[in-house]
């Protein structure tokens, strides 16, 4: 299955959680100007349909290799912080 980004909350006491916004980096994988690349960025996007799926990757990069499953390391781009729960930072 594509994962190419996954979200975490953990609960850290006292009224504070851990927010993490996770997105695969593919960059490792993928050189610039190859024709992975040169295709991905004609493509702009995976195309999600009724019946099927059109990859923006091949898929043994968006769903095996680059896919955020859950407890597999995985090279991401991750933005965490900690806010209180009434929403505030």
């Amino acid at each position: 299955k594509d994962l190419d980004d996954a979200l975490h909350i953990t609960d850290l006491g006292g009224g504070v959680v851990e927010i993490g916004v996770h997105i695969a980096d593919v960059s490792y994988f993928v050189a610039p100007e190859s024709a992975i690349d040169v295709e991905a960025q004609r493509r702009c996007t995976t195309v999600y349909l009724v019946d099927r799926t059109i990859p923006m990757l091949p898929r043994p990069l968006c769903e095996v290799a680059c896919s955020l499953n859950e407890n597999v390391e995985r090279l991401a781009f991750s933005c965490v912080w900690r806010m209180n729960k009434d929403g505030t930072i």
